[in-house]
C-alpha cells in the first residue's frame, strides 16, 4: 500500500512542502506542491518572524497537498533551529518570535562571554550569537514579562500547537537551544539564573511519535476527509538532513549540510565538550536517531544570496546557474572573506559589504559579480577546509570522503574547490535533504515494522 506523507521544511530564507509517497519501504515518487518565502521584519529595531504569515503558508501547503492527496497519511514540520515563540495561558502569541539575526543577541553575547565555556558544560552548543541562551538573555535585559508566559515551544512545535492543539517539546530542535541535555532535558540552572519558571517548556516527545491530529475546525476549512497525524519529526532541518546521509553512510560519517548556513561535522556516539571544541566553535546537537551532530555552523548560501538580491535591485537578475558560469570564468586574484565575520551577519547590500571587506583586508577590489561570487565560493571552500582539520584534530577521525546535502549539493562549481581544498571525495547526495529526512521519518512513524 502507497503511503503519502507531507514534508514541511521552513528554511530561514523559504519554505517548501514535497509530497513523497513510499511503498514497500522505499520512495516511489515525489512532488513539490508549494515554495514560499521566509522574511523577517524589522520593527523598532528588532527583528521578528511573521507568524501569522508563517502559518498561512502552512495551511496553503497543506491544502495544496490535499488537493492533490487526498487521502494523506501524515504531515511533518521542520525548520532552523533556537527561535521560538511564547504562548499566553489564552494559548495565543504574546509576542512574534523573534528572529536569530537580531543585533541584541550579539550584546546578550558579548555581556555574558566570561561565562561561555562554563555554559558549554550544560550541552556542548557553540557560543554562537543567535543561541536560544542569548535570545532569552535579551529578553529579560528588555524587562519580557515570563510571568505571562504559559509555554515555550520552538518554531516546528509552535506551528503543530496551532495545527493540532497538543504543545510539545522535541529534542533535535531543543538541542540547538545551549542549555537543553539529552539526558537531563532544559538545565534548571540556567533558567533560575535568568527568573524564568521551567514550567513553560512542555514535556519532551520522542522523535518520531505522533504529536497530534489536525483540529476539527482546521481539517473541514482544509476539505480533509479523515484525521491526520502531525508528526513529531527531527524538529531542526539539519537533524532531518543528516538522516538522509545515516541511511547511506555507517559509523562517523563526513557531511556538510548546504544551505543558508553550512554545517560541517561528523556523528558521534558522545558529545565532546573539551576546551579545545569549545575554542574551535564546534557545536554538540542531537540527530534523529539520538547520537550526536558534532559540527559547525559555517555562514553559507546566505551571502550569495543576500548579493542576488542586491544585484537584482540593480536590474541583473542572475540566475544561480548563471552567476556560477561567472564566478568559474573569473580571477579574484587573493581576495577573500571570513564568512563568519559579523559583517556577513545581517541582511542588506552584501555585495558591497564583500567588497568593502576585500578592500580593507586585502587591499583589493572586485570589479564584476563574478569576481564577487567566485571571491564567497572560495572562501567558504576555505572555511571548510579549516573546519575539516578542527574536526579531524578533535576526534582523531581520518575520514575518507565528505557527502553533501541540500540546496548547495547541487552546486558543482562549489563541490570542486572545496574537494580541492580538503583533498578527498566530495560526495553529493540529496538536494532535498531536510524534506526527505522528514519523509522517512514519517513513514517510520507510519509503518513502525519498517
Amino acid at each position: 500500500m502507497a503511503v503519502n506523507v507531507l514534508a514541511i521544511d521552513l528554511g530561514a530564507t523559504s519554505g517548501r512542502g514535497i509530497v513523497f509517497t513510499f511503498e514497500e519501504g522505499a520512495e516511489r515518487a515525489r512532488k513539490e506542491i508549494y515554495r514560499f518565502p521566509s522574511v523577517a521584519r524589522t520593527e523598532g529595531g528588532k527583528m521578528y518572524w511573521d507568524a501569522r504569515a508563517l502559518f498561512g503558508e502552512v495551511l496553503a501547503t497543506i491544502g495544496k497537498a490535499l488537493a492533490e492527496y487526498p487521502s494523506l497519511d501524515g504531515i511533518g514540520i521542520d525548520s532552523w533551529g533556537v527561535d521560538f515563540g511564547l504562548l499566553g495561558r489564552d494559548g495565543k502569541l504574546l509576542t512574534d518570535p523573534r528572529c536569530y539575526r537580531d543585533r541584541a543577541h550579539t550584546a546578550a553575547r558579548k555581556a555574558s562571554a566570561d561565562r561561555a565555556f562554563e555554559r558549554y558544560g550544560i550541552a556542548g552548543i557553540a557560543d554562537n550569537d543567535f543561541n536560544t541562551t542569548h535570545q532569552l538573555e535579551t529578553l529579560v535585559k528588555e524587562g519580557f514579562d515570563f510571568g505571562k508566559a504559559e509555554s515555550l515551544l520552538f518554531i516546528p512545535q509552535l506551528v503543530g500547537y496551532f495545527l493540532t492543539g497538543v504543545k510539545a517539546t522535541e529534542p533535535t530542535i531543543a538541542s540547538t537551544s545551549g542549555f537543553y541535555d539529552r539526558r537531563g532535558g532544559f538545565d534548571k540552572g540556567f533558567l533560575e539564573e535568568l527568573a524564568i519558571p521551567p514550567e513553560i517548556f512542555p514535556a519532551t516527545k520522542p522523535t518520531g511519535s505522533v504529536l497530534g491530529y489536525l483540529k476539527k475546525d482546521l481539517k473541514k476549512a482544509l476539505g480533509a476527509d479523515r484525521d491526520i497525524p502531525v508528526i513529531l519529526v527531527p524538529g531542526h532541518d539539519t537533524a532531518c538532513a543528516v538522516k538522509t546521509v545515516e541511511n547511506i553512510a555507517s559509523g562517523s560519517p563526513l557531511y556538510l549540510s548546504s544551505g543558508t548556513w553550512s554545517l560541517f561535522g561528523t556523528l558521534l556516539d558522545e558529545p565532546v565538550v573539551t576546551r579545545e571544541a569549545f575554542i574551535k566553535g564546534y557545536t554538540n546537537e542531537l540527530s534523529a536517531g539520538g547520537r550526536i551532530r558534532f559540527l559547525k555552523n559555517i555562514m553559507g548560501m546566505w551571502i550569495i544570496e543576500e548579493c542576488m538580491r542586491a544585484w537584482r535591485k540593480e536590474g541583473k537578475n542572475f540566475s544561480h546557474e548563471e552567476l556560477i558560469g561567472l564566478a568559474s570564468e573569473a580571477d579574484c586574484g587573493d581576495a577573500y572573506i571570513d564568512v563568519n565575520d559579523g559583517a556577513f551577519m545581517q541582511p542588506g547590500n552584501m555585495a558591497d559589504r564583500v567588497s568593502e571587506y576585500v578592500s580593507v583586508n586585502c587591499g583589493s577590489a572586485l570589479g564584476s559579480a563574478g569576481e564577487t561570487a567566485l571571491c564567497v565560493y572560495r572562501s567558504m571552500a576555505r572555511a571548510y577546509k579549516e573546519a575539516y582539520e578542527d574536526l579531524k584534530n578533535i576526534t582523531g577521525i581520518n575520514f575518507d570522503k565528505l557527502y553533501v546535502v541540500g540546496g548547495g549539493s547541487r552546486n558543482a562549481f562549489l563541490n570542486r574547490l572545496t574537494e580541492e581544498e580538503i583533498g578527498i571525495p566530495v560526495v553529493a547526495v540529496e538536494t532535498e535533504a531536510s524534506a526527505l529526512g522528514n519523509a522517512l521519518t514519517q513513514y517510520a512513524s507510519l509503518i513502525p515494522s519498517n
